[in-house]
C-alpha cells in the first residue's frame, strides 16, 4: 500500500509554555480569532459525528464510572437531571465545527504569532462553546476572573451571536459544566487504569470550575454536596512540597517524604495514621521531584485510600498558600493536616475542632531543637502568643475553610503562622496539650535517631 504524508514544523512553544512564562491577552485574542475561523467552516458536508445527546451523556458518564465514591440511588437520579440539562443545553447553541481539545497543550504559538492547531482527530458537531470553555476553562491553566470575563466578552463580539449576553454565558457555563464533570471522570482514569498518575495534579482545578459553576446555578445545588464529602466524612492533606534542604545530601535525588524510616517513607507513615483514624480521602501537594511521589503512591489504592494531588510544580506555596491552593479539594468542612515529616502516636480519630475555633492545634513539649516555643495555652485549650511559650506545634492540626477566606482566589506564597495569630487575636485558634510520641524527621541526625528508636 501508499499512503501519503503532510508535515507542517510548528516549532516548539506550546500556548500552555508560553502563558506560564508571560501571560499575554493578546494571544488569547489570537486563539479565539483562529477558533472562529474553524467555526465558521461549513459542515453540511463533513463526514464527521454529531456531539449529540448519546455522545455527551456517555461522556459525564465517566464522572460517575471513575471519579466518584460509591453514590445513593437518590444521587444517581439526581446526576442523571443535571446530565440530561447540561446536554440540552450543549443541544440548544450554535452548531459548529469542534474540535474537542482546543486548549493550551494542544495549540502552537509561531513565531509569527499565527497558531498551530493539533490533536483534532476527535472532532465533532457540537455546541459552539465547547471550544470555548476548553480555551477559557483550561485544565492546566487558569484565567483570572477578569481575564476570563474579558475574553469571553471578546467572543460575543466578534462572532455577533444573536441572543442576550447573559443566555450565552449561561450556555457557555453549563457547556463547561458538562465539560469538567467529563474530564474528572478521565483523569482519574488515566490514573488508575493507565497509571498516568500526573493527571491527578490537574484535578483540584478542575473541581473547582465545576463547584464554581454548581454554586453559581441554583438548578445544580444537588451536585455541591455529591461533589463534596458528606459530613461524616473528614478529608485531609499531608502537605509534602518542601525541598527538604536540612535533610541535604539525602533529599538531592530523592523527595524528603519518601525517605524510609524502618523501612516505610516518611509519608506512608502519616498515610497509615490517617487510615487507621478512618480518613482515607487525603489530598497531596506536591513540588519538589513530584512525580516521584505520583509514582510511588498512585491514587492511593495499593494503600487502601484515595489520594489527590495539588501541584505546586511552579513553586512551593508554603504551608498556609499550599492549603489554599488545595481547598477546592477538602471540601466545605473542617480538614485535619498534617506534615509528612513528622512520627506520632496520636490517634488522628480524636482530632475535633471545637465550636467557635477556626482551627485547633496539636500541641507538644518544647523540643530541642525549638526551645523557645510556639505557642502557650491557656484554660487547657485557649492558644495564645504571650508570656512562656511553653509548647510547639506538632505539625497536626484541624482547620475550617474559613480560617482561609480572606485569602481566596490568591494563588502565592503564604505562611501559616500570620493567619493563626490574627485567629488568636480573634479567639479562634484552639489547641491540645500531647505528652506521647513524636518525632520531627527534619535532619539527617533525627532520622538516624528515628531509625535507630
Amino acid at each position: 500500500e501508499q499512503g501519503f504524508l503532510l508535515l507542517e514544523d510548528l516549532g516548539n512553544q506550546t500556548f500552555l509554555n508560553v502563558q506560564k512564562k508571560s501571560f499575554d491577552i493578546q494571544h488569547y485574542k489570537i486563539a479565539i480569532d483562529t477558533l472562529i475561523k474553524i467555526q465558521s467552516l461549513e459542515t453540511k458536508s463533513v463526514n464527521i459525528p454529531d456531539y449529540d445527546a448519546a455522545l455527551l451523556t456517555t461522556e459525564m458518564q465517566l464522572l460517575i464510572d471513575w471519579y466518584l465514591p460509591q453514590l445513593s440511588d437518590e444521587q444517581h437520579s439526581q446526576l442523571q437531571a443535571i446530565f440530561t440539562l447540561l446536554s440540552d443545553n450543549a443541544l440548544s447553541a450554535t452548531q459548529v465545527f469542534v474540535h474537542r481539545d482546543y486548549h493550551s497543550r494542544n495549540l502552537m504559538l509561531r513565531s509569527d504569532d499565527e497558531l498551530g492547531v493539533l490533536d483534532f482527530q476527535d472532532a465533532v458537531i457540537g455546541a459552539n462553546t465547547y471550544d470555548l470553555v476548553s480555551l477559557l476553562k483550561d485544565a492546566y491553566f487558569e484565567l483570572n476572573p477578569v481575564n476570563l470575563q474579558t475574553l469571553l466578552n471578546y467572543y460575543y463580539v466578534q462572532t455577533g451571536i444573536d441572543i442576550p449576553f447573559t443566555e450565552f454565558e449561561r450556555q457557555f457555563d453549563l457547556m463547561g459544566l458538562q465539560r469538567h464533570l467529563k474530564v474528572l471522570g478521565i483523569f482519574k482514569r488515566l490514573s488508575i487504569r493507565d497509571g498516568k498518575h500526573q493527571y491527578l495534579h490537574n484535578i483540584p482545578l478542575v473541581a473547582k470550575y465545576a463547584l464554581d459553576i454548581a454554586n453559581k446555578y441554583p438548578e445544580l445545588s444537588a451536585l455541591i454536596d455529591i461533589l463534596t464529602l458528606p459530613d461524616n466524612q473528614k478529608h485531609a492533606m499531608i502537605l509534602a512540597a518542601g525541598r527538604g534542604e536540612r535533610m541535604m545530601p539525602l533529599t538531592k535525588d530523592t523527595p524528603k517524604p519518601l525517605i524510609k524510616v524502618k523501612g516505610i517513607a516518611l509519608i506512608e507513615h502519616s498515610i497509615n495514621a490517617l487510615k487507621k483514624s478512618g480518613i482515607t480521602n487525603i489530598v497531596v501537594n506536591t513540588s519538589y521531584l513530584a512525580e516521584q511521589l505520583t509514582s510511588h503512591l498512585g491514587d492511593g489504592s495499593r494503600l487502601g485510600i484515595r489520594i489527590s494531588y495539588s501541584d505546586e510544580s511552579t513553586g512551593a506555596l508554603e504551608t498556609a498558600g499550599g492549603i489554599i491552593k488545595a481547598l477546592p479539594l477538602l471540601g466545605n468542612k473542617p480538614f485535619v493536616v498534617i506534615n509528612s515529616d513528622v512520627l506520632c502516636d496520636y490517634d488522628l480519630s480524636k482530632l475535633t475542632l471545637p465550636i467557635g475555633s477556626l482551627a485547633h492545634l496539636v500541641l507538644i513539649d518544647n523540643p530541642a531543637h525549638n526551645p523557645n516555643g510556639d505557642f502557650s495555652l491557656v484554660n487547657d485549650h485557649q492558644i495564645i502568643t504571650a508570656g512562656n511559650k511553653s509548647y510547639t506545634f506538632s505539625g497536626i492540626g484541624i482547620y475550617h475553610p474559613d480560617l482561609f477566606k480572606s485569602h481566596l482566589g490568591t494563588e502565592q506564597k503564604i505562611p501559616l503562622y500570620p493567619i493563626l495569630k490574627e485567629a488568636i487575636t480573634n479567639s479562634q485558634l484552639s489547641g491540645e496539650y500531647y505528652q506521647g510520641y513524636w518525632q520531627d524527621i527534619g535532619t539527617p541526625e533525627r532520622l538516624e535517631l528515628a531509625n535507630n528508636s
